[in-house]
């Protein structure tokens, strides 16, 4: 389920939504960490930012008195180009070569996009909220999960976000206005971050987008295994983060995402460990059935005999009487028999099956919604 997660997401950020959002978006320049920490400080609601040319290009226009955040801009220089002996190298007319080089920096003013009018940008393909009722019993046995790694669960504003991990205080939050399956699938994903990235499991993954496209796709993982389709939301979900996750000399969309199959799966087997409930006996009874196949034996009648409808799932003794007559011996007559048939890797099956431990989840708190 996790490979085909990762081809319907490559997929998906191979099509034309994704294409022409990818195309505006990269037209932008690439900010240094230091001046990233820098438009975080004097804007920190900034979420695209370019120089006043730059958004006049785009059709846009910087609004009159808004004030400009400040960065470091390059001052760059026209030099000869050297080989690594320090002699300069020169072109096929045997013309020195020259080279653009970075010889010091200057404050540079950009503006953020809520700074200026103009024509609509276009915007990535929406992660459209699930809407309905979620599985019976699922929220409050992802709740008991939770709480039992030592996080309180709760309800409740998340500003920008469905839910929130706090790791210092180890909080777990869900916003409140959601319907039922989008709060489950939420749950999962904040269960998949504390499964996953908690400060002292963090050496096994580099950026925020791949922390993201983990806890997404345990989501997912966990909300179809429950019978929840989260497909919609997770596809578009994952393949935005996966996009800042990789680079264009690096891994791909789709080797983001398997690239954290194997975490991503053993998290997911652990929650569904302790959501999915232990089958009844009855379910036990079905998977412990391996085939039945119908075959016909050869049935002497007798007084009384045996009479099989035709529906074998219907089969009932009836009373039929046979002449007694001296010398007369009862035909032999095919009649369909349903038997059982037990297979030695079945029965294995079956023994791995009634090994696994069986984990009861009490019922949770009252949850203020």
């Amino acid at each position: 389920m996790h490979t085909q997660l990762a081809e319907k997401v490559a997929a998906l950020a191979s099509g034309e939504g994704w294409a022409s959002w990818l195309r505006f978006a990269n037209s932008f320049h690439r900010y240094s960490f230091n001046n990233t920490l820098l438009i975080w400080a004097q804007k920190p609601q900034a979420t695209m930012v370019a120089g006043y040319r730059a958004w006049q290009t785009r059709g846009r226009q910087v609004r009159r008195g808004e004030q400009s955040i400040k960065v470091y801009g390059p001052v760059t220089r026209r030099e000869p180009k050297l080989d690594p002996q320090g002699r300069p190298i020169r072109d096929a007319d045997g013309k020195r070569a020259m080279e653009v080089r970075v010889v010091g920096v200057k404050p540079v003013s950009v503006f953020d996009v809520s700074q200026t009018d103009g024509d609509p940008l276009p915007e990535p393909p929406e992660a459209k909220l699930l809407t309905g009722q979620a599985p019976p019993g699922l929220w409050d046995a992802l709740q008991a999960f939770v709480e039992a790694q030592s996080y309180s669960v709760s309800r409740g504003d998340c500003g920008e976000a469905n839910g929130v991990t706090i790791f210092d205080t180890r909080q777990v939050r869900v916003r409140a206005d959601v319907d039922d399956a989008q709060a489950v699938k939420t749950l999962a994903h904040e269960a998949g971050h504390v499964l996953l990235h908690a400060p002292e499991r963090r050496d096994n993954f580099s950026c925020r987008g791949v922390a993201e496209v983990e806890a997404e796709s345990v989501a997912f993982l966990v909300t179809q295994a429950h019978g929840l389709d989260a497909s919609q939301y997770t596809f578009n979900y994952v393949a935005g983060w996966a996009h800042q996750a990789s680079t264009p000399d690096g891994p791909t969309v789709e080797e983001v995402v398997k690239a954290t199959g194997q975490r991503v799966i053993g998290a997911t087997d652990r929650i569904l460990q302790a959501t999915q409930p232990a089958p009844t006996l009855v379910e036990e009874a079905l998977a412990d059935l391996s085939v039945q196949v119908g075959r016909p034996v050869d049935a002497v009648a007798s007084t009384p005999q045996l009479a099989v409808d035709a529906d074998a799932s219907a089969a009932r003794p009836t009373m039929a009487s046979t002449p007694d007559i001296p010398g007369l011996r009862a035909a032999s007559v095919p009649v369909p028999v349903w038997e059982r048939v037990t297979t030695p890797a079945l029965d294995g099956a079956a023994r791995d099956r009634q090994a696994l431990p069986r984990q009861s989840v009490g019922p949770a708190p009252a949850l203020h919604r």
